[in-house]
């Protein structure tokens, strides 16, 4: 009985053996994986060779949020630079200048504010705007002006009038004209220099000034939307260097909605040659005289659709020529010359007229191309009231000319039958001082003027 427990016990410690030596063969292997500090995050398992990613002890990573939308700051507004008039007598426009100008009576002219000064536009015939002075200034002293203005036209003058204590009639005028069109410059006037004052207009002081944008006196049509000018500023100087100076209240910088329509560039080219020709012989219209010239206008019949009426006139059509009747103070009646002359060549003007007073002069007045004005004037008596008369004038012996005067072509005539300006202006002639035309000739030799006896033989 004892081999068969013997050999089963041996076989087991054989056993055992063999497992104790696989132990410790493991364990000579190497150190065992300590365990992980719990103060440090777990380290991320790298991804299974499957492509399936491990999962990781990271936390679950949100969707990114929209972004806020944050309004653009805006442009601050150009302030512009300011600068030192040199003077403390000014006027600013800018802005509020419409409170500070003030429309003709007629409300010709149209008043807009901008930024950058008061736009004066034309709404209606001779279009101004007046700077009332609250307190008058001693015009002998304050005698240079400057304004700061934009133009959008050179093609017709502008004007300052101004009144004083000693003159308030409001005519003492000086011209001047735009150089630089669509962009910013600075009139400079002397008030000494002005036209139409009287003997005490310099005596006093400044009261009102009067600024005419563009002077439309000979036009017979309002003046176009695109005759506008914007004034920033006027200023008043006792010294003319100063004056001079004078470069407005402000640097503006370019803005394109503050500034007038774009100028037009005038046609350059010839004046065209005279054509005009008389109109056709009035029926029953006596003999027809010899003229001596080809350039005249014809008033009989159709007379009336050669001359207009500028100012306080009635024009009406009689068979002798044209009837001029005063029908307010200043009367007075234009003829434009469509095609041009020659303001040297024919200086010359010769007019058949029966005035029917004989105790005012006339005047006729006459614009070229180099002088837009207008003021250009020659004077003339009726030497036979009540009878037909030609009266003779030269143009180069007219007051208020500029050396420039006869160098153009001439552009408008204007006649005043009869001069009524040392009238109040509420007064009106009586219709005694009537004047019929009936024909006003050009010449460029003076004996064939002087020789000219009108277009008729008319009787009295």
């Amino acid at each position: 009985m004892k081999k068969p427990y013997l050999r089963i016990i041996a076989v087991l410690a054989a056993l055992v053996l063999i497992l104790l030596s696989a132990c410790s063969a493991g364990n000579n292997a190497g150190e065992p994986t300590k365990a992980p500090d719990g103060t440090k995050a777990p380290a991320t398992q790298e991804a299974s060779a499957t492509g399936t990613p491990a999962v990781t002890d990271a936390p679950v990573i949100t969707d990114a949020p929209e972004p806020t939308e944050v309004p653009a700051t805006k442009e601050p507004k150009k302030t512009p630079e300011a600068l030192k008039p040199d003077t403390d007598k000014y006027f600013d426009f800018t802005e509020y200048g419409e409170d500070i100008l003030v429309p003709d009576n007629n409300e010709a002219a149209g008043l807009e504010n901008y930024e950058q000064g008061v736009m004066v536009y034309p709404q209606a015939h001779d279009p101004y705007v007046w700077i009332l002075l609250e307190e008058p200034l001693p015009v002998a002293e304050y005698r240079y002006v400057a304004a700061r203005v934009m133009a959008n036209k050179s093609d017709k003058n502008g004007q300052l009038r101004f009144a004083t204590t000693t003159d308030d009639r409001g005519w003492a005028m000086l011209n001047f004209i735009y150089k630089t069109p669509g962009s910013w410059e600075t009139i400079v006037l002397d008030l000494a220099s002005a036209a139409l004052m009287t003997d005490l207009t310099m005596d006093g002081d400044i009261t009102r000034i009067r600024i005419d944008p563009y002077d439309d006196e000979f036009d017979s049509d309002v003046l176009s939307e695109d005759y506008t000018l914007i004034v920033e500023s006027f200023a008043l100087f006792t010294d003319p260097e100063k004056a001079q100076a004078y470069a407005g209240l402000y640097v503006w910088p370019e803005d394109p909605d503050k500034t007038p329509l774009p100028t037009e560039k005038p046609v350059d080219g010839p004046t065209a040659a005279p054509t005009h020709k008389p109109t056709e012989r009035p029926q029953g219209a006596p003999e027809f005289n010899n003229i001596g010239t080809e350039y005249y206008y014809d008033f009989t019949q159709y007379g009336s659709d050669e001359m207009t009426a500028g100012n306080g006139v009635l024009i009406e059509q009689e068979k002798e020529g044209v009837l001029l009747t005063p029908d307010a103070w200043d009367p007075y009646a234009w003829i434009t010359l469509d095609p041009r002359v020659s303001a040297s060549e024919f200086r010359y003007v010769a007019m058949k007229v029966k005035g029917n007073a004989g105790d005012r002069v006339g005047q006729l007045r006459y614009s070229t191309t180099s002088d837009s004005r207008g003021w250009a004037m020659v004077p003339w008596t009726y030497a036979h009231p009540g009878d037909w008369e030609v009266i003779v004038l030269d143009l180069s012996a007219a007051e208020y000319m500029i050396p420039e005067t006869l160098n153009g072509d001439l552009v408008r005539l204007r006649f005043d039958p009869y001069d009524d300006e040392a009238n109040l202006e509420i007064e009106t002639l009586g219709e005694e001082y009537t004047v019929i035309v009936e024909s006003i000739a050009l010449f460029n030799d003076k004996a064939k003027a002087d020789a000219y006896a009108g277009l008729y033989k008319w009787g009295n």
